[in-house]
Formats: C-alpha cells, structure tokens, sequence
C-alpha cells in the first residue's frame, strides 16, 4: 500500500481506544479526606486514655436508609447553670426533643426508651446576647432532627454555620455569634458522638475515664506540634482561641464536623458538657466521682457542686448518660 493511501486511512478512521475509558462517576476516585488531627497522651500517672488520634470525618458521607430498629436505650440527667462570675447563661443542653438554657441547680432527668435520640451540649461565644442566641439555634435545630445519623448531624451544622455568619453579619447585636457543640446520637447507623469546637464526650471505660472527642483548639494543636504540654483544669486565656465553631466569623468558613462511631455492647457511662467544667476539674476528678455516684442525678450534682466549688467561672452544662441495648 502507498503512503498515499496510508495517510490517507490515517486521516478518515477513527482512532483505536488505546485503554482509556469513561468513568461512571469521577467522584468515585477520590477518596474522602481525613482529618489530620491527633492528640499527645496525657501525663502518664493520670492513666486517662488520650483522645483518638484521627475523629472520622463524615462532612461528605452520603445518606443511608435507616435500619428499621435502634435498640439503644439512654438514661441519665443533665444540669445547666450560670456559674459563679458570669452576668448570663449562654449554654444550651438537648435531650431527646427537650431543650433548654434556663440556669438551675436542679438536675433534669433523661429516660429515652429507643432511638432515634440525640443528647448535646452547646456553648455559646461572641458575647452574652449573641452567644446565648447561638447555642439555643443549635439545640433547637437539632432537637428537629428526624433521621439521626452522622450526614444529617453535618447537614444541620453546616446550614446552621452559614447561618450564624450571615445573621451576624446583618445584626450589629449579634455579630460573631456562634456556639461549640458536642452530642450524642442514636440512628440508623448506630451510636456516634460528634462535635465541633471545645465542648466533650467522655466515656467510663470499666474504671477509666476516656476522652471520646477531640477539641478543636490552638491549644490542642499546640499539644499536637510538640510545643505546648497538656494541662488539665484552668487555662490561660489565650489558650481558648477554637479553630471553628459553629458561625462565629463576620465571614461564612466552612466547617468539619467530627464523628466518632461508637461501640455499645453492655451498659456505658458517657459524660457530655461544655469546657466549664473541665476547666474547674480534672480528668481524675471526674472519673472518681462518676465511678462514686452511681445514679445520673447524683453524678451530675457532685460534678456541678465540686466545679462551683472550684471558682464557677464560666457557664457549668454537663450531662451524665448510661447507654445500653434494650
């Protein structure tokens, strides 16, 4: 054959498929982003487990059918006060589909037979007005919730963050406002804490307090850097700075919320509050007296009584839960 011709069948037939192919759904390829957080051991003669190295991040998980039981069953009691110094209570706390940010030195019982349920604990920043607005935003929208799972968890949180920012940016009165929140939730996917900011989940393991959550703090990342040691109880001021909060900016960023799957195969004991109490407490304060008290009520007393007792100097939100399979 010429090469006449040979260009010239070159030039008409279409080119061979040289092993490329159409992918379906480039979104499969790319693989979800984890977190890179990680926190350095407390000190050894604590024996307090650290928190996780590495929270799970479902900000872009997909939503799932619910399974149609959740056999978990959440007993406790919760309390929220004013503390000692503070004009205000911007704290928030939710059980079930109850909420509320009213200061009392009374503990509220908890009795949910089954899910689905979420207990949370919002602190609220930005000042009195704006930051008491913001935590009973995030209690109230999560006490809507219908279908309890870590995507819809994130979903609220992210539409409530643009939210805040943008309410902010409109009310001089509210500029800034934003909340840290924490939980506990029971769905379609099983039992997972979950947070964003400073506030925590603990978890009584056997005779051992766990820190379940991790903060999102200049403090916690210092820790992670190698240049600052941790230290529990009372912190400096600077040391509260977040990373993120739930609104909090004058400009709209988003936010990761952090999941943590877990495992509930006997009864266990969780503890849920905002860092008005940690501040007050240390780690092996909170594990005597909730190993000590074995009813929610007298737990969450004692550990309001001991931080009141310590100075009081922010808003005290605790909530004490024992889950367990029905």
């Amino acid at each position: 054959m010429s090469a006449l011709c040979l260009c010239f069948l070159r030039f008409f037939l279409p080119a061979r498929d040289e092993g490329l192919k159409e992918i379906a759904n480039p979104r499969d390829c790319a693989p979800v982003p984890m977190s890179n957080a990680s926190a350095n051991p407390p000190p050894e003669s604590m024996k307090i487990t650290p928190p996780p190295t590495a929270p799970a991040r479902f900000s872009s998980a997909r939503a799932v059918e619910e399974h149609p039981t959740m056999p978990y069953a959440v007993r406790g009691a919760w309390l929220c006060h004013t503390g000692r110094v503070r004009r205000g209570n911007e704290d928030a706390c939710l059980a079930g589909t109850e909420f509320s940010s009213v200061s009392s030195e009374r503990p509220v019982p908890i009795l949910i037979e089954g899910g689905p349920w979420l207990v949370a604990v919002s602190d609220g920043i930005g000042g009195h007005l704006g930051g008491a607005e913001a935590s009973r935003e995030v209690v109230r929208h999560l006490a809507a919730c219908k279908r309890v799972t870590p995507h819809s968890i994130t979903e609220i949180l992210q539409r409530l963050n643009h939210r805040l920012c943008e309410r902010g940016q409109k009310e001089s009165e509210h500029a800034a406002m934003g909340a840290t929140v924490v939980g506990v939730g029971c769905g379609g996917r099983g039992v997972f804490a979950f947070n964003v900011g400073d506030s925590r989940v603990y978890r009584l393991d056997g005779r051992q307090l766990v820190q379940v959550t991790r903060d999102d703090s200049e403090a916690e990342d210092l820790i992670d850097q190698g240049l600052l040691q941790r230290n529990e109880g009372a912190r400096p001021g600077f040391l509260h700075a977040l990373t993120q909060a739930i609104g909090g900016r004058e400009e709209v960023v988003e936010i990761e919320t952090h999941i943590y799957p877990l495992q509930v195969e006997r009864r266990t004991r969780y503890l849920v509050c905002s860092d008005g109490l940690t501040d007050m407490l240390i780690s092996k304060e909170i594990q005597e007296i909730l190993l000590a008290k074995p009813e929610a009520e007298a737990a969450v007393t004692a550990l309001f009584e001991r931080a009141m007792a310590a100075g009081g100097v922010d808003n005290i939100t605790a909530a004490v839960i024992d889950i367990e399979k029905t």
